[in-house]
This record gives C-alpha cells, sequence and structure tokens, in this order.
C-alpha cells in the first residue's frame, strides 16, 4: 500500500529590527552636559520604564541605541527584556568627575554576535576629500555581524550622524565687538558666524556619510553578507548630503555588468511600500512616502530623522534576495499625543521599527 506523506510547511523566518534615540539615557547621579543635568529617581525609573514598555510592546529582535551614555544601565535593561547579546564600541568623554558628553551608540540583539568592530575613518580616502587631519566620526558608528535564520551573515551598523547644530569650535575667535557701536552692531558678525558653524557640521555630516558608505562597500565587496543601516541621521534621506547612502547610479554602470545592482541600499519604509503596493492596490511607495509620520519635531516642525536602510538581500524585486519588509511602524504617540504620567521622560525622538520575513 502507497503511503502518501504531506509535505512539511515552511515557515518564514521573521525578525524584528528597531533604531532608538534614547535622549541623554544617564543613570544618576551623573550628569548630562552640565551639573544641573540628573535625573531624580522617580525621572530615571520613568525613563527607564518608558523604554521596557517599548521594548515589551514592540519586541524587537535586533535594535541600535544613540545617545547612550550609561551602557551598563542599558545592557540590564536589554537583557531583561531577551535582548541578550548587547555591545558598545565606545565610551562617553567625562567631565570633573560625574558631567558625560558625547554619548555613544550601541545595539542589543538576541541573536549572537560574530563580530562586534568600531568603524574607523580611512585616513589616506579623508586626505584626498580634503579633510583637516585627524578627521574622525562625531560619534563612532559599530558594525555586529549576526547570522540570521535563512538570511545567512548580516552586518548591521548603528550610526548618529552630525547633528544640524551650528559647530563653531574651530572657527576663528569672534571679532571684538567696536565699544562706540550698540551691541546689535555685531549681529552681522554673529550671523555670518552661525552660517559658517552650520556649514562646519553639513561637511562633518557628509563626509562621516560618504567615509561610512565606502566602508560598506567594501565589507560587502569581501563577504557579500547582507548589510542594515539604521540610527539617527540628523537629516533627511533625500538631502544632498545623504542621497549618496541610497545612490544606484555609477558614471560608467556599462562597465558593471549588471553586478551594480547588488549594492545599492534602500530605505525600509520605501521598501514596505513597494512591497504592499505589489501585493494590492493601494498606492505606489513615491505617493505613499507622502505620508510619512515625521520621527522627529523641531517647533511645529516634523522631520524624517531616523532610518534603517537594508541591502538588496531584502528587496523582493532583486533577483537573489532572501527577505522582504512585511511591516514598518513609527513609535510617535508621545510625540503627537503626549499624557505627561506616561511621557514626560520618553525621548525627543520617535523609534522605528520593521518587521523582515525571510522568503523561503
Amino acid at each position: 500500500m502507497e503511503t502518501h506523506i504531506e509535505p512539511a510547511a515552511i515557515t518564514p523566518c521573521q525578525v524584528k529590527v528597531a533604531s532608538f534615540n534614547l535622549f541623554n539615557y544617564i543613570e544618576p547621579p551623573f550628569a548630562y552636559y552640565d551639573f544641573e543635568n540628573i535625573y531624580s529617581s522617580e525621572q530615571w525609573a520613568k525613563k527607564q520604564a518608558w523604554i521596557t514598555n517599548f521594548l515589551t510592546q514592540h519586541q524587537p529582535d535586533i535594535i541600535g541605541f544613540q545617545e547612550v551614555f550609561s551602557p551598563h544601565s542599558l545592557a540590564a535593561l536589554a537583557r531583561e527584556a531577551g535582548l541578550k547579546h548587547f555591545a558598545v564600541v565606545d565610551q562617553p568623554t567625562v567631565v570633573d568627575d560625574f558631567i558625560y558628553r558625547d554619548p555613544v551608540v550601541a545595539i542589543a540583539s538576541k541573536f549572537a554576535f560574530e563580530e562586534v568592530i568600531s568603524i574607523e575613518v580611512d585616513k589616506a580616502y579623508a586626505q584626498g576629500l580634503g579633510l583637516i587631519d585627524g578627521f574622525s566620526y562625531s560619534r563612532k558608528p559599530l558594525r555586529a555581524t549576526v547570522v540570521l535564520p535563512d538570511i545567512g551573515h548580516c552586518d548591521i551598523y548603528v550610526v548618529h550622524f552630525k547633528s544640524k547644530r551650528a559647530s563653531v569650535d574651530e572657527l576663528p575667535p569672534q571679532v571684538t565687538a567696536n565699544l562706540e557701536q550698540p551691541a546689535s552692531a555685531n549681529f552681522g558678525e554673529l550671523l555670518g558666524r552661525n552660517v559658517l558653524g552650520q556649514w562646519a557640521s553639513s561637511i562633518q555630516r557628509g563626509s562621516e556619510a560618504a567615509l561610512l558608505f565606502h566602508s560598506m562597500m567594501l565589507r560587502r565587496v569581501q563577504t557579500g553578507n547582507a548589510m542594515m543601516l539604521m540610527g539617527d541621521f540628523n537629516d533627511d534621506l533625500g538631502s544632498a548630503l545623504l542621497s549618496l547612502l541610497t545612490t544606484a547610479e555609477l558614471r560608467f554602470e556599462k562597465f558593471g555588468f549588471g553586478e551594480l545592482a547588488s549594492y545599492p541600499l534602500a530605505d525600509a519604509y520605501t521598501l514596505f511600500c513597494c512591497n504592499r503596493a505589489d501585493n494590492s492596490a493601494e498606492q505606489t511607495a513615491s505617493n505613499t512616502n507622502t505620508n510619512r509620520p515625521p520621527t522627529h519635531y523641531y517647533g511645529a516642525q516634523g522631520n524624517v530623522l531616523d532610518y534603517i536602510l537594508l541591502s538588496q538581500d531584502f528587496n523582493p524585486r532583486f533577483h537573489t534576495s532572501t527577505a522582504e519588509v512585511t511591516h514598518y511602524h513609527t513609535e510617535d504617540r508621545h510625540l503627537i499625543n503626549p499624557q505627561y504620567e506616561r511621557d514626560s521622560h520618553s525621548t525627543d525622538h520617535a523609534p522605528v521599527v520593521c518587521t523582515i520575513c525571510s522568503r523561503c
């Protein structure tokens, strides 16, 4: 008698990835930037509870953090949420024993790290770009390599690019105002210095993005690993400074013989919109992007500053992709409808979460 065996059901692997700017995560009695900036026990407990609630609700498998002053406290909190693998590659600067500045990035994961390294500036390329000797990242990026089920090795980069805040530390001293003129007579120079400071920040941010992208491409060539880049970019992805991160153009592409297609990065939100459009009659990604929730507000102006970028391994339209983005969420309730008891010590950014499913 012939035996009929039902084929085993194949369950796609699902991975949740998140990026979270914690906004001055520092355990008391330490202070951030100024001796007055110390959380009380109650404030610290509320901040810890907010982060814990986020992790419990969304249950990310991998999460990149920015603005970390107290990595040991964050590691313990992450472990309690099931993220037992935690890493940082740098440490904040300590001033006067208890005042901290220069926060660092961190990563927590349910998957073991095969390797964790800091990304250093390639001095030869920095010099070739005309940057100052000793140029470095404003916050040192990290790369963690993990093995994802059904997907394989994946290099995860966590960043916090230089902000738009005017950087005037390297500018010459301000010209002393003419004592015979009213104080307002110096506003012209202040305006000029502010423009120079903003441009200095732009040079820093754009150079960081370009140098990191080059490092990522070299790594991709060497290993062929899938890639994720997540963090607070401090600028719109479509800006002149950051659009290079998703560039898909090469001046002499005809010599690429199609290989170029495997290298560009793509915004996880855009991949989600494209995937949804492919599977329904909904709007295309270009139209849907206009409704994208901001991740940060400056006054009443909302901006998307926090991103998760993915290699073509996660793009179902790429012929060798192994996974796709099936969901994308911006946790912005505390920004658009805050409640003091719940959100008073949360964060000034909206964490972003995407769900990735293997295409096995």
